[in-house]
């Protein structure tokens, strides 16, 4: 009798509709990381804040980075009981020591369940610069790279020799979150000796300031 038809009826629309439910539960979870961009300086890697919310509360979860053939950073931590989590993921170094900016991805993963709950993309790059061609003559134009500095802010070049100050260059201003520029000046922008030796500081104090931040000090000619 049709009757007897109606409980299983009733049951299969209510499995279908948490079917369908499920997948809407799970992208509930959000995921930040404190910085759109992440500089490392130097050998130092760099540590990701990170904080979420909408999470299964008491669930055991990695922070996790991808990185080619394996992670480039990895934590754990529990979902606290309001379904919030708050972790550092720490030392998570730069592909290359380029001045470039790298896109990466935070994913925060359930360890039991082995499913992605949330990402989130961020971006990391190193503090340098470096210049196309590496090594030019004084006067050549040649195409400055920058990355790493403070976005909106200019960056210039202190050129120094025999520890005075030879000439101050405006490169031009940083931006975007990783403080990028691409600029085109002579080697040297001024008009000092071809066979001298130069050290040069790039920062975005107009004026000369030993303790600058951030800052780079290199010597001119070199492969930066």
């Amino acid at each position: 009798m049709k009757p007897k038809r109606s409980l299983p009826l009733v049951l299969s629309v209510l499995c279908a509709a948490a079917l369908i439910a499920a997948p809407a539960a799970a992208s509930a979870a959000t995921v930040e990381t404190g910085r759109a961009c992440y500089v490392a300086k130097g050998s130092n890697g760099v540590n990701i804040d990170v904080t979420g919310s909408g999470f299964t509360p008491g669930e055991d979860v990695f922070a996790q980075v991808p990185a080619p053939g394996g992670l480039g950073a990895v934590d754990d931590t529990t979902v606290a009981p309001d379904g919030t989590i708050s972790v550092t993921v720490q030392q998570l170094y730069p592909e290359s020591i380029e001045p470039v900016v790298e896109k990466k991805m935070m994913q925060i993963k359930g360890i039991l369940s082995g499913q992605i709950l949330a990402e989130v993309p961020f971006s990391i790059t190193n503090l340098a610069v470096k210049t196309v061609p590496a090594t030019a003559s004084y006067s050549k134009v040649v195409t400055y790279i920058f990355a790493g500095f403070r976005p909106h802010k200019p960056i210039f070049g202190h050129f120094f020799r025999g520890g005075k100050l030879a000439v101050t260059h405006k490169f031009g201003e940083a931006t975007g979150p990783c403080g990028t520029l691409h600029a085109k000046s002579k080697l040297f922008p001024g008009n000092g000796p071809r066979g001298a030796k130069y050290k040069v500081q790039f920062d975005d104090s107009k004026k000369v300031d030993p303790k600058a931040q951030p800052k780079i000090v290199t010597s001119l000619g070199s492969v930066f």
